[in-house]
């Protein structure tokens, strides 16, 4: 099974809005789990206590009691900014789009060799000309 990154907003649907997720989607999620082939970025959990500092997302536990329960799901690796992915945030070409997290998050991706599940349009339209690996929800 190809590795999944999951994009910061698919892995909070996944927990917290499972219903904005196609059945087609849960089930290739649950595969790469089972393979232990799922992926997120680090940043993911940055953007997550960001979000939920700014009260943009409703989580009834403390931040570090849920960035917590993340990184202790089963068959999800959380994927630390080494230096590599840093180096490959800044390569990105064709007018890759300046939002830092995002960044990492596509550099996370084409250095893992994986495939990227992201709605974010801006990463989809760069994406299509054949700079990594996505899945369009």
């Amino acid at each position: 099974m190809n590795k999944l990154v999951l994009d910061t907003h698919i892995l909070l649907w996944s927990l917290i809005t499972p219903e904005k997720l196609s059945q087609n989607l849960k089930h290739k999620i649950s595969i790469a789990q089972q393979d232990s082939s799922l992926i997120i970025s680090s940043i993911s959990l940055w953007e997550i206590a960001m979000l939920a500092s700014k009260k943009r997302i409703n989580i009834y536990e403390p931040i570090d009691a849920f960035l917590q329960s993340i990184t202790d799901i089963n068959g999800l690796k959380v994927v630390d900014i080494s230096a590599q992915v840093t180096a490959q945030s800044v390569l990105l070409m064709d007018d890759f789009h300046g939002d830092p997290a995002d960044r990492i998050i596509v550099a996370t991706t084409r250095i893992n060799s994986a495939t990227l599940v992201t709605k974010d349009q801006k990463i989809l339209d760069w994406a299509k000309l054949g700079h990594i690996k996505f899945l369009e929800i």
